[in-house]
């Protein structure tokens, strides 16, 4: 059953569609990125700031429209996994009768299976775990945004903080550990866990967040990582690197021009729920931070700093007003910085026009593509029902559109697939390190300025993107 996992408490009693199977929602694809970072203070912060993007960045890639052989009132996959693996008692879920199979029973589990547990194991974060300055600076403490409950396991917490883990970081580990493990290996139980991370990644590997901090197992040369886990598999590889290339390229303005895009994780769930309506890489409007890229001097005097307002996933691409400068300038501002070539810069242009007619609604989602494609079909009844002609098409034009047999101009414009080389790989290294605060100050309002003359003259703001600005 598609509960939502806690996205749809105020949902009006609908019909549903009935999955009596975990592999419904493990079963599904996705595409995900894993980044690495230099250390592990910059992995904390990228973990935070991805956060906040994986309701916008799974609106924009939805491509989910149908479950069970059914068309949903939804457009993406999460809660149906989130449902899939919840395992929570009904105690842990809030209610306050056991069942009788289970009275007496549960004391094995972790907290008893009592503790209540306000999210499923597949869901989105429940705390930032950055330790900002050290956690020496008022203004930067990002207690504050950590709004909703997080329970954790008291004696793993305190055994982080007797081990000198700040207590962010500790409060985000034992988290983990108010869950039991899924899988265990017979041959990997009695293992030593200082020289071994099999036990705590049994744990950490079956808690499916919007993303995952990651550090390095042991005994390897692996650093410190996270992974972005929110996006959904698309038909092409062209649009699969589309979304692949944008989130790599935002990641680093996030370092670069040392953006803040911390609001309320309240927030961040609502966006949540907002993600999963049909087309709301169009019409959701989502909760996003005014001001990500004030000058730190100003900070101090802005009471508003912390303010949000709900944006258009296009407007958090292109920029609102004067005072949000959007995503796709800023990353067009770092390229022009760092040196990209004209060959690189061509390809990641007709990635960012496609993204951003898909935002405004010119080209469509996947998801809005397949339902189309169900809806006009001649076998189709108007009863949610995709007949096994009807799928049996669908992904014959879903094969021919991603190998290049099949244009499909309503989804990728007047991109043509063509087969992918390895010719011309990338060359220019995408430096983390912050900008100045002039430099900073200039290159946001000469990009935005470009951006918003773009929009002004009716083209896209990535076509306006053709060369360096002087």
């Amino acid at each position: 059953l598609i509960q939502m996992s806690g996205l749809d408490r105020e949902c009006p009693v609908r019909e549903t569609i009935a999955m009596d199977c975990m592999a419904y929602g493990m079963g599904m694809c996705c595409l995900q990125v894993t980044f690495q970072a230099r250390d592990v203070a910059e992995s904390r912060h990228l973990y935070d700031q991805l956060a906040v993007l994986t309701p916008i960045m799974l609106a924009l890639s939805a491509a989910t429209p149908i479950v069970k052989g059914r068309l949903a009132d939804t457009d993406v996959r999460w809660a149906t996994i989130a449902a899939s693996v919840d395992d929570r008692t009904p105690q842990e879920r809030g209610k306050a009768v056991c069942a009788p199979s289970h009275k007496g029973k549960l004391g094995w589990m972790a907290g008893g299976g009592e503790r209540p547990l306000g999210k499923s194991r597949y869901e989105s974060i429940s705390s930032y775990i950055c330790n900002c300055k050290g956690g020496i600076d008022p203004k930067t403490k990002t207690d504050r945004y950590n709004d909703i409950p997080c329970p954790i396991d008291e004696t793993s917490y305190h055994t982080l903080i007797g081990a000198g883990i700040d207590p962010r970081l500790a409060r985000h580990v034992s988290h983990l550990f108010v869950r039991d493990p899924l899988v265990i290996f017979s041959e990997r139980i009695h293992i030593p866990d200082t020289t071994e991370s099999d036990h705590f990644e049994n744990l950490q590997s079956t808690n499916w967040q919007t993303v995952r901090w990651k550090p390095p197992p042991a005994n390897s040369h692996i650093g410190w990582r996270v992974e972005f886990r929110s996006m959904e598999a698309q038909l092409t590889d062209f649009d699969n690197a589309a979304l692949t290339v944008l989130t790599v390229l935002i990641s680093r303005v996030l370092l670069a021009f040392k953006l803040n895009l911390y609001m309320p994780l309240s927030k961040v769930d609502e966006n949540m729920q907002e993600a999963h309506k049909r087309n709301a890489a169009v019409e959701g409007r989502f909760w996003f931070r005014k001001h990500m890229a004030e000058d730190e001097a100003a900070c101090g005097r802005d009471e508003d700093r912390d303010e949000c307002e709900l944006m258009s996933t296009y407007e958090i691409l292109t920029g609102k007003g004067d005072y949000f400068p959007g995503l796709l300038p800023l990353c067009f501002a770092y390229l022009d910085h760092v040196g990209c070539d004209t060959t690189t810069r061509d390809t990641i242009r007709q990635y960012a026009i496609v993204l951003e007619k898909r935002a405004k609604g010119e080209l469509m989602t996947t998801a809005t593509w397949i339902r189309n494609f169900v809806q006009k079909h001649p076998e189709y009844k108007q009863d949610s029902v995709v007949s096994h002609g009807v799928a049996f098409d669908l992904l014959q034009a879903c094969a021919d559109i991603g190998e290049g047999r099949r244009h499909a101009p309503d989804l990728l414009g007047k991109v043509k697939i063509e087969p992918v080389t390895p010719d011309k790989a990338y060359e220019v290294p995408l430096d983390a390190a912050p900008f100045d605060q002039q430099q900073r100050r200039n290159l946001i309002s000469r990009y935005t300025l470009r951006a918003k003359n773009s929009k002004e003259s009716g083209s896209t703001i990535s076509d306006g993107w053709t060369t360096p600005m002087a």
